[in-house]
C-alpha cells in the first residue's frame, strides 16, 4: 500500500522556518494500525505528524485527525491543527471551502481558513486547569538562574494544562537577554498531583513542557488587550520546539484568566517563537472570557508547503 504525504512549515510564510509538519493522507479509518502509526512518525521524526482520514459530511465537512510525535499519540497539538486546515482547505480534498471541523482525540474542533492571508484558524478544545505553582525549577533549564525568573507572588512559576495530557510550565523570563542564554532543559519535567483536586491527575499525564516567554510590548485596541510576547518551549531534556501552537494556547489560557484587567473581555497575543534555533514562528491567539471562565481560545496561523511524495507501507 502507498500513501501520500506532503511536508507544511507552519507558523510562517517562508520555507524552512516555522515548525515542520507531516502530513499523510490515509484511506480509511482502519487502514493503518496504531502501531503503524506510530512508526510513521518515528521515521518521519518531525514534532509531529498527522494522518487524515476522508471527509464525511458535505454541508460543514468532518475529518478525522491522528497527531502523533515520534513517542506517543497526542490528545490535540497546535501546529499539526493549524497544518492540517492549511492542507484540508487550502491545497488539498477540501479546496474552496472555508471552514471544517476536525474530529480529535480532544474533541471536535472547527477551523476556518483565510485564502488571501494563506492563514488557517483553529477554535481550539480546552478544558482548562490551573494547577498550583511549580517550584522545583532551579538548575532544571540550563543557562538560567533563579535570578532570570519573574516568579509568582508565592515563589515559583505557573503551571496551566489546555486539555487533559497538555500541560505547561509558564516560564516568565526577565529579558530577552536571558531568554537567548537559555540551553535547554537538563532532565524531563514531571508533575505529579498531590490529590487535593479530585481527577487533577487526569490532567498531568503525557506531555509536560517549559514555555518560556518575555513580554515586549502590552496595547489595548478598540477594548481588546494586545500583547506581544517572545518565547521559547523547552520538553524532554535538550529538546525545543520552534513553534508550539497548544502552548501558545495555554499561554492565552493562563494569562487571560489570572492576569488580564476585568475590563477586558478579550485578549490577543502576538507570539513570536523559534528565533533562537533558526525557525522564526509567527503564532496568533485570540482568547475570549465571558462570566464563568474561558468561552473560546482561538489559535491562527499560515503555512507553506515544502515537499511531497509517498510512504510505502
Amino acid at each position: 500500500m502507498l500513501l501520500d504525504f506532503i511536508t507544511l512549515d507552519v507558523f510562517t510564510d517562508t520555507r524552512y522556518a516555522g515548525n515542520p509538519l507531516a502530513v499523510v493522507s490515509v484511506p480509511s479509518a482502519d487502514a493503518l494500525t496504531p502501531e503503524q502509526k506510530q512508526a510513521i512518525a518515528k521515521e518521519f521524526n518531525l514534532s509531529e505528524t498527522v494522518f487524515i482520514y476522508p471527509p464525511t459530511n458535505d454541508v460543514t465537512p468532518e475529518v478525522a485527525v491522528s497527531i502523533y510525535t515520534p513517542k506517543q499519540e497526542l490528545p490535540f497539538a497546535g501546529h499539526p491543527t493549524v497544518g492540517s486546515t492549511y492542507f484540508l482547505l487550502g491545497i488539498g480534498p477540501l479546496e474552496g471551502k472555508k471552514e471544517a471541523i476536525l474530529k480529535t482525540p480532544s474533541g471536535l474542533t472547527p477551523v476556518s481558513y483565510d485564502p488571501s492571508a494563506s492563514r488557517g484558524a483553529v477554535s481550539v478544545a480546552h478544558d482548562v486547569l490551573i494547577h498550583r505553582p511549580y517550584r522545583e525549577l532551579y538548575g532544571k533549564i540550563s543557562g538560567l538562574s533563579d535570578a532570570d525568573l519573574v516568579q509568582l507572588p508565592g515563589g515559583g512559576v505557573a503551571v496551566c494544562s489546555i486539555v487533559k495530557g497538555m500541560t505547561f510550565l509558564m516560564v516568565h523570563i526577565k529579558d530577552l537577554e536571558a531568554l537567548g542564554r537559555m540551553r535547554g532543559t537538563t532532565q524531563d519535567i514531571v508533575i505529579e498531583a498531590r490529590g487535593e483536586r479530585a481527577g487533577e491527575k487526569d490532567w498531568l499525564v503525557n506531555f509536560v513542557g517549559a514555555y518560556c516567554f518575555v513580554i515586549t510590548d502590552e496595547t489595548t485596541e478598540g477594548g481588546v488587550g494586545v500583547k506581544k510576547v517572545r518565547a521559547r518551549m523547552l520538553h524532554g531534556i535538550g529538546e525545543e520546539d520552534s513553534a508550539t501552537g497548544s502552548a501558545a494556547s495555554a499561554f492565552g489560557a493562563w494569562m487571560s484568566l489570572a492576569n488580564a484587567p476585568a475590563s477586558e473581555k478579550e485578549q490577543r497575543y502576538e507570539i513570536t517563537q523559534g528565533v533562537e534555533m533558526g525557525r522564526r514562528s509567527e503564532i496568533g491567539v485570540n482568547v475570549r472570557k465571558g462570566e464563568t471562565g474561558i468561552e473560546e481560545v482561538r489559535l491562527h496561523g499560515q503555512a507553506v508547503k515544502v515537499m511531497d511524495g509517498k510512504i510505502e507501507i
